[in-house]
C-alpha cells in the first residue's frame, strides 16, 4: 500500500540522512521525495510503498530527535 508522509525536520543535512536510513532499514520503497526549506527547517514530502504496516515506519521516525512532526495520508492503490 502506498502512503504519503509530510515530515518537518531540523535544518541539518545529517537529519535527512538519518531519516532516509530509517526508511530504508524498515523496508519501505521510496517512490517520491521532495525537500523544501521553510522557516529554518526542512519539510519533506514523500511517498512510500510497502506491504508492511505504516506504523512500523512512523513509530521509528518519531523516535528521531531531528523529526519535529509527521503527517500521514493513505493513498489508494489503483488496480491496473
Amino acid at each position: 500500500m502506498k502512503h504519503s508522509l509530510t515530515i518537518a525536520l531540523k535544518n541539518q543535512s545529517i537529519a535527512v540522512e538519518r531519516f532516509l536510513r530509517v526508511v530504508r532499514h524498515r523496508g519501505f520503497d521510496l517512490t517520491h521525495f521532495q525537500l523544501n526549506i521553510d522557516d529554518g527547517q526542512y519539510h519533506v514530502t514523500m511517498t512510500v510503498d510497502s506491504d508492511k504496516p505504516i506504523h512500523l515506519l512512523t513509530s521509528q521516525l518519531n523516535k528521531l530527535v531531528d523529526v519535529k512532526a509527521i503527517t500521514l495520508q493513505n493513498l489508494q492503490q489503483q488496480a491496473v
